[in-house]
């Protein structure tokens, strides 16, 4: 085990540690690596080729071993005609945006003719995190079609948004990769009692539910019109979906313009990540630092903190992300890994941490990775509220570096600064830590995309009832 104490930060021999891009800044001179460590460090993932397996997964590899299938999420998000798939990716995003503008602009209504005023989003893990995050983020204050996300099969959740809502001005969407997910069949079946209970007709339905799926067979199950069915594929990993159909309550209430700029700036993440170098390229950096901080400075766990209220539930998302895909105990061919591929994801707001779990950080014995993010530009009128929030990201970005006592253990942070949360730098901010996890698993010999133990659980719960 190294003394943290030797290793100096990176800052000190490295003055390129902030690298800029596409609205974000990256800062990693807080690292506790040296100049000739992270010299080697790079030349690791360049003997590792971690740019060119990302390259090759833009392109259409089967990079997806055990399931013998590609990973195209980015194809979602290309605007070019040359990426894989582009033709029946560029036809479902016209028809979500026709759609979401047919329902903004008071063309889809209700089976009364009533306007929707909210839309319910059932479904769970990458059908509900992603979409919840985008939303959370990009929302306004009173946004003229809220968005309500319906997930886990606890009907506390579903009594007291139901209660809120009128069904004869909501539209539901059904969102589920296999349509065969337990929950979220069962919040379907319980809202379609809901909408029953209110006197609604087979005819009705069509009004007022559409699926979100790779199953075609979906939507007539429900018995609705194929014009309610939107399809994703095979080829995208749930927690990766949120740049396609599993992103229509994001296009619904936030519009076409917001939605489509969400993904050109994380299309330009991934241009940034195919083409610069491993010293400036953000992806490749948050990777190979993550990978450092596993293996040579014994990290227990990773801790993402915005100091933004429109960032918070990127947390979660941030979770799912990494920990299902880095959390494996066997490499792509099936060979067992003894070394840690993943650490625990947390987190929460920066600011109301520091009052729970910042005595933990700052003084307890374990040493956690920090990723620090906030926004130079505020998201409201407060100036003095955003100075003291600022104030404190800062501070504290620097406190949480050491100890007070003398004892040799220090976490290690960076910073990711904004200039403002726009749906470009958002984009780019999703894409980033997406591409992270896929060249990270590239450096482990990992497969990123699959969840075999999670498969497990739902076989498993299926057979208790």
């Amino acid at each position: 085990m190294p003394d943290l104490l030797v290793p100096p930060f990176l800052e000190v021999s490295f003055p390129e540690h902030k690298v800029s891009t596409l609205g974000i800044t990256l800062n990693v001179g807080k690292q506790r690596i040296s100049k000739v460590d992270f010299e080697s460090l790079v030349n690791l993932l360049n003997k590792k080729k971690v740019i060119n397996s990302f390259i090759e997964m833009r392109q259409g590899a089967i990079v997806n071993l055990s399931e013998k299938r590609q990973a195209l999420h980015t194809s979602l998000r290309d605007p070019s005609l040359e990426a894989p798939y582009s033709r029946d990716v560029h036809k479902t995003l016209d028809r979500i945006c026709q759609f979401a503008e047919r329902v903004r602009n008071w063309k889809w209504l209700g089976c009364r003719g009533d306007r929707i005023t909210d839309v319910i989003n059932i479904g769970i893990g990458g059908s509900d995190m992603g979409p919840r995050a985008v939303y959370n983020a990009l929302r306004t204050t009173r946004p003229e079609i809220k968005v309500h996300f319906l997930a886990s099969a606890d009907g506390v959740a579903l009594d007291r948004l139901t209660a809120e809502l009128d069904p004869y001005k909501t539209l539901i969407i059904i969102s589920s990769k296999s349509f065969n997910t337990l929950e979220t069949l069962s919040n379907t079946k319980e809202i379609f009692g809901w909408l029953k209970n209110f006197g609604f007709k087979d005819d009705d339905y069509k009004h007022h539910v559409v699926a979100v799926s790779a199953n075609p067979k979906a939507a007539n199950s429900l018995g609705l019109p194929d014009e309610n069915f939107f399809p994703i594929w095979d080829w995208v990993g749930g927690r990766f979906s949120v740049w396609g159909a599993v992103g229509l309550p994001v296009a619904i209430s936030l519009g076409e313009n917001v939605f489509r700029r969400f993904l050109m700036g994380a299309h330009l993440m991934d241009v940034h990540t195919a083409s610069a170098p491993i010293q400036k390229n953000l992806p490749a950096l948050l990777a190979a630092f993550s990978y450092w901080n596993i293996e040579n400075l014994a990290i227990s766990s990773f801790c993402f903190l915005p100091y933004d209220e429109r960032l918070t539930t990127l947390v979660p998302w941030l979770q799912q992300l990494e920990m299902e895909s880095l959390g494996k105990s066997k490499r792509g061919k099936g060979e067992k890994i003894s070394e840690k591929t993943c650490v625990p994801v947390w987190g929460g707001h920066g600011n109301e941490s520091q009052h729970s779990f910042y005595q933990f950080l700052r003084e307890g014995t374990a040493r956690t990775a920090l990723d620090i993010c906030w926004c130079e530009k505020a998201g409201h009128a407060h100036n003095d509220l955003h100075c003291v929030l600022l104030a404190n990201a800062k501070a504290q970005a620097e406190a949480l570096l050491k100890r007070e006592t003398d004892d040799g253990c220090f976490n290690v942070v960076n910073t990711i600064v904004l200039d403002e949360l726009s749906p470009e730098t958002l984009g780019s901010l999703m894409a980033m830590y997406e591409n992270k996890t896929a060249i990270l698993g590239a450096l482990l010999g990992i497969n990123t995309f699959d969840q075999p133990g999670v498969e497990l659980g739902k076989l498993l719960a299926k057979k208790l009832l």
